[in-house]
């Protein structure tokens, strides 16, 4: 540095510094002090941090070749310490801002203890002639940035943004630690050049990692960070020998940083300036970095006040917008109701045929039967026009009305009953009203009539919605007016505010000011010496003695003291809220005014805690399920091959009711099940006769016409039915170590006879109440797995749905699919995740992302919108491999953790947070009563009393209301109509595909005949999964109505005389029970369609295939159809009664609390009663309030 460019650099900082001073940036007025006198004084500062008790002290020790600093397993730097080369001196700097030094002798222990000493010394700077460190050269060490004391972690800060190099030490088994990334990360800009010390090298077990894997995983995470492989050195100061040790490339590396950092010193200290600079410019405008700037408060505030003019605007017109919305939204279904299809034109063409008088019927000509069949086409016509109708208009325009009501605020339930029985008005007649005076029959005619037909069916349509909408109309006027003069009243509010933040504006760019005019001194070419004191920077301290010595245990005291105040600063985590609620309970639980509420409040923080969550796992056969459910769990707990296991529902849970650890009960299915499944199986149609059951299928096998697969499956279940069958005819449950259960759930010849296994086993998963399912194939088409499935769906708290990597989605995979695509809306969580296993075959990250997007898009074609989707590696998270761009388990498991901890929890501990408000909220109000008049309590009491009878009513009335059921009723109708639709669809392709030209080979006709019975068992299985997707649907359907009945508008009612509120019970009901489902279809029913097949030529060329297809899928339409028919009622009944079970419960519960609250009240007003007792726990609400943030009075 010339003295031209040093005189230039005290210059500007000087002016610089007393613009710091003047602008109250004390902290970096003093960072710009030291950073100049470094500069001035032509030091280079080499600083060591890292982890506390990686070495530091000790490695610095071993590098100057001198026992300086103390060492300890355990943490001893506490401050700053400055190892220079010089007179031998001790200069201690303390924490008050004075300055003393020990000149001469010393004893060095003495020294090491105010190396250790943070809490009274800053900074300890030690001269000596040390042969290893060059004059001008500064070591500095640091306490660890990890410190549990705060004070010390500051301490280390304060030097290293001073630092021209910076050595960042880590314990060899501390290397990955997440605290190194972000430290790295927060520094690195800020200093020329920064090194990462792997130290104890010496603990490296080359038998379980070899050295060179390791090194590479380091110099991975150091690229990721920008630091190149040479910054990083492998170090022991216990085995100097140590063939990975690399101390003395280290000791080169010093110097040569020594040399280079003198010779760029100028350039070093202008950037350290300018980050100074761009600091202090960034506290300028903005005070606290974690709220937004005046700028942006004022930009958002101007929004908000013209997003309250505009929502007074649409206040006001929102009646207008209502109407013409409502009316547009009839409009355009009506315009788009295709009231007249093909189907429909036939019968209309049959109705205005017979009304020509040339019609006629019956042999003879006969008036009457002409008659009847006029009559009969006339009624045929107009029911089908009626069914049209509802179908296509009347449904949607009651859900869209229904929408657009929700939307406009209208939520009464008279508006409910009012756009419920919406129907469009038709009479028989309108079908006649429709012709044409003397037009001819003709197919032109037909279109013109279906036409004209349709636009009268419009005009009474809308003529009956727009009376509905006048009345819903008005009800959005009596409703707004209030809304706008709230509205109004905030505008003026948020006016005010407006006004201080324009003015707060004018304050921040008086700062923009006051920053361009220091970055305009610093870039001014030449600086003018005026008035600058060329030694600014110089401090000059206060000498004095050398404070004594204190013990370690104060030190050890403070770290602790600080250590507690940082976590008490923190978020609670939902078991410490638990226990706030136990606390609560406690000290309400003593007084009887609140004993009923306190008792139910009790249990339920206990129904909260001792929850138990299921995690499903389903997919196809070997799509890893095993392998995915043993990697959660962290052993191999489940037998997992490349080869399908057989499917058998396995359960992993944690061990309960006096179970040991790793071991697993094994339930054996009964007779009963293995007939069924092997009826199934085999296709047979009547069980076989026998004395027992092994003597039966014996005889089968001997009589029966089976394959021989089929064959060696009976055979499969005779074994084990032989060897276990004191277990299945008793159904006593085996119980085995884990060590043995390979042959109960992956050999067949045992599996085929167990029906479930659960294995105890302990693990953080488990431990948390989470039991995990591996439940069979969801490809498996038996009867039990496809309950079972389903039951899960609905029950389980999350599942994981399974895809393997390199064979993504069989055909059965894709109806389940389809199911679940049907079913995600209608869930109140989004609790589905989707994984594509064995992800480690993928040979690059292009195919990868490949596969990725396939799997996605091909879940969107199955309705699975935004799917959760992971790939991971079952096998590399067995193995403890580190995570690679394959797998994320990690982030599979966070997300689960996530889910069930918070988003699953949080709703129960949300109500319990709202009830332990309103326990606190009560004890305010009773405490409030005590100081008023015994008129005043009585007045209050009245009040109470009447609110109570109004609320009572109220919940009585709701408890009747047909309203949800109404609406359950049209919904399942439309949803029967709509999985009728599919069907056809389903049924279409499901033939196309079964009717292959692969059939030729072989037997023609028996082809034929295996490939309709097989399709038909298909059909009949895709009817059974539909309808209990209906199930599921609309259990979440009428969860959803009844939250919004009971938990919104109930709970809006009572909350507005502010005495009472109501809570959800979960121990209601777990939701609608799915409904068996026997569709009946025999092959014979298509004997006559299969005889219209000639041969295969007239079938594959001869379009001989087109018309069989339609013909049976016509014939499948009118037999779902039937089956449909028999289900409607059956089901709505089923429906219908779930509603009234979930009212009544609601209801009983309901009125149940507010009487509780009423009672506590009631006592609570009592004259002269309790006045000890509330005042009492109105001081323990308030003692507990202030322990957290959870509820707020």
């Amino acid at each position: 540095m010339t003295e031209r460019s040093r005189q230039e650099l005290l210059y500007k900082t000087g002016a610089l510094y007393e613009q710091l001073i003047e602008n109250q940036d004390e902290k970096r007025a003093a960072k710009l002090a030291s950073v100049v006198k470094k500069a001035a004084d032509e030091e280079i500062y080499i600083a060591f941090t890292g982890h506390y008790s990686a070495g530091k002290s000790s490695l610095l020790n071993c590098l100057l070749m001198e026992n300086i600093l103390p060492t300890s397993p355990i943490p001893t730097s506490a401050n700053l310490v400055v190892i220079r080369n010089g007179e031998k001196r001790v200069r201690l700097h303390t924490t008050d801002g004075a300055c003393a030094e020990l000149e001469g002798a010393y004893h060095k222990d003495k020294v090491q203890q105010y190396c250790k000493d943070g809490e009274q010394i800053e900074t300890v700077e030690i001269f000596d002639r040390y042969t290893e460190i060059e004059p001008g050269v500064a070591y500095i060490d640091t306490p660890g940035i990890d410190s549990t004391d705060e004070a010390h972690f500051l301490s280390a800060a304060s030097i290293l943004h001073q630092a021209d190099a910076l050595f960042y030490v880590v314990h060899y088994n501390h290397v990955h630690s997440e605290e190194n990334v972000l430290f790295l990360r927060s520094i690195k800009d800020s200093i020329p050049n920064v090194y990462f010390i792997v130290n104890q090298i010496d603990r490296h077990d080359e038998t379980e990692t070899r050295f060179e894997d390791y090194k590479a995983q380091v110099e991975e995470m150091l690229c990721q960070e920008g630091i190149p492989k040479d910054a990083l050195f492998f170090t022991s100061v216990t085995e100097p020998n140590h063939p990975f040790n690399q101390i003395g490339i280290l000791r080169k590396e010093l110097k040569r940083i020594e040399q280079h950092s003198k010779r760029n010193l100028h350039s070093i200290t202008e950037k350290k300036v300018q980050n100074l600079l761009r600091e202090h410019t960034e506290m300028l405008m903005k005070e606290d970095t974690d709220s937004p700037s005046s700028g942006e408060q004022l930009e958002k505030q101007a929004r908000l006040v013209d997003s309250l003019l505009l929502q007074s605007t649409e206040a006001a017109n929102k009646p207008i917008e209502a109407e013409s919305t409502m009316q547009e939204e009839v409009n355009r279904i009506l315009r788009n109701a295709n009231l007249t299809p093909f189907e429909m034109r036939e019968l209309a063409a049959a109705y205005l045929e017979s009304r020509e008088p040339s019609f006629k019927t019956g042999f003879f000509f006969s008036k009457a039967k002409t008659a009847q069949e006029r009559e009969k086409r006339r009624k045929e016509f107009f029911s089908d026009v009626k069914k049209r109708t509802e179908a296509e208009a009347d449904w949607h325009i009651i859900d869209i009305l229904h929408k657009l009501a929700k939307r406009f605020g209208i939520q009464s339930a008279e508006s409910e009953k009012l756009i419920q029985a919406y129907r469009t008005p038709l009479h028989i007649d309108i079908i006649e009203r429709a012709v044409k005076q003397g037009a001819a029959f003709s197919s032109e005619y037909v279109l013109q009539y279906a036409k004209d037909l349709a636009e009268l069916i419009r005009k009474k349509a809308k003529a009956e919605a727009s009376d509905i909408i006048k009345t819903l109309t008005d009800t959005v006027k009596e409703s707004t007016s209030i809304v706008q003069e709230s509205i109004n009243g905030r505008l003026a509010q948020e006016s005010e505010k407006l006004a201080y933040l324009q003015e707060q504006a004018s304050h921040e760019q008086h700062a923009r000011e006051k920053a361009g005019r220091m970055w305009a001194i610093w870039e001014e070419k030449s600086a003018s010496p005026i008035n600058i004191d060329p030694d600014w920077f110089r401090t000059k301290k206060k000498k004095v003695e050398a404070p004594e010595q204190k013990q370690s245990q104060a030190q050890h005291t403070k770290q602790q003291t600080l250590k507690t105040e940082v976590k008490s600063g923190k978020e609670l985590p939902l078991h410490d809220q638990i226990k706030r609620f136990y606390t609560l309970s406690d000290l309400l639980g003593g007084y009887r005014m609140l004993s009923k509420q306190t008792s139910a409040f009790r249990e339920r923080i206990k129904r909260l805690e001792d929850r138990k969550f299921t995690l499903a796992l389903f997919g196809g056969f070997s799509s890893g399920k095993s392998s995915f459910a043993n990697a959660l769990v962290g052993e191999r707990v489940l037998p997992s091959s490349p080869t399908p296991t057989t499917a058998t529902i396995n359960k992993i849970t944690k061990p309960v009711n006096g179970k040991s650890h790793k071991t697993a009960d094994v339930i054996f299915k009964t007779e009963g099940d293995i007939t069924a499944e092997i009826m199934q199986l085999t296709g047979m149609q009547e069980e076989p006769q026998g004395r027992s059951f092994a003597e039966k299928w014996k005889k089968a096998i001997k009589k029966e016409r089976l394959q021989e697969e089929q064959i060696n499956m009976i055979s499969h279940f005779l074994l084990a039915y032989e060897k276990y069958q004191q277990y299945i005819q008793a159904q006593k449950i085996l119980t085995i170590p884990l060590s043995e259960l390979k042959p109960y759930v992956a050999e067949e010849t045992t599996a085929c006879a167990v029906k479930e296994v659960t294995v105890y086993y302990k693990s953080p998963l488990t431990e948390k109440g989470i039991t995990i399912v591996d439940t069979p194939g969801a490809s498996s088409l038996n009867k039990r797995h496809t309950e079972l499935a389903f039951q899960y769906i609905k029950d389980a708290d999350a599942f994981f749905y399974m895809t393997y990597y390199q064979h993504s989605f069989s055909k059965g995979d894709r109806s389940f699919l389809r199911k679940l695509g049907l079913v995600k809306e209608s869930l109140s969580m989004d609790k589905m995740f989707f994984v594509i296993n064995a992800a480690d075959l993928a040979k690059d990250k292009a195919e990868l992302e490949t596969v990725t997007d396939y799997v996605r898009s091909e879940l969107l074609k199955e309705g699975i919108h935004d799917p959760q989707l992971f790939y991971v590696s079952s096998k590399e998270e067995l193995l403890g491999k580190p995570e690679t761009y394959h797998n994320q388990f990690s982030k599979a498991r966070a997300h689960l953790d996530q889910f069930i901890e918070v988003d699953v929890k949080k709703a129960a501990a949300a109500q319990l947070s709202s009830e332990a408000d309103k326990l606190c909220e009560t004890v305010l109000q009773l405490h409030q009563s005590q100081h008023q008049s015994k008129e005043e309590k009585e007045a209050q009491k009245k009040r109470l009393l009447l609110s109570f009878e109004r609320a009572a009513a109220d919940i009585k009335e709701r408890r009747n209301s047909e309203t949800i059921i109404e609406k359950v009723k049209k919904d399942t109708r439309e949803q029967l109509y709509h999985i009728t639709q599919r069907l056809s669809f389903f049924a279409n392709d499901l033939l196309k595909s079964a009717f292959h030209p692969g059939l030729q080979n072989g037997d023609w006709k028996k082809n034929i005949s295996a490939a309709m019975k097989s399709a038909l068992h298909d059909y009949q299985f895709e009817y059974i999964q539909e309808i209990k997707t209906l199930d599921i649907r609309m259990s979440g359907f009428i969860e959803r109505h009844i939250t919004e009945e009971w938990l919104e508008s109930c709970q809006k009612t009572l909350e507005e005389d502010g005495y009472f509120s109501i809570y959800a019970d979960d121990q209601l009901s777990n939701g609608i029970q799915l409904k068996e489902v026997e569709p009946e279809i025999d092959e014979r029913a298509f004997e006559q369609e299969q005889k219209q097949i000639k041969s295969p030529k007239q079938f594959f060329e001869q379009k001989g295939k087109a018309g069989f297809i339609e013909a049976v899928r016509t014939k499948l339409m009118k037999i779902t159809e039937a089956w449909i028919r028999s289900e409607e009622e059956s089901l709505i009944s089923h429906y219908a009664e779930y509603v009234r079970h979930q009212q009544y419960g609601m209801a009983e519960k309901a009125l149940a609390q507010i009487e509780g609250q009423r009672d506590t009240y009631v006592k609570g007003y009592a004259e002269g009663e309790h006045v000890k007792e509330t005042e009492d726990a109105y001081q323990a609400c308030i003692s507990w309030q202030r322990t957290g943030d959870t509820i707020k009075m």
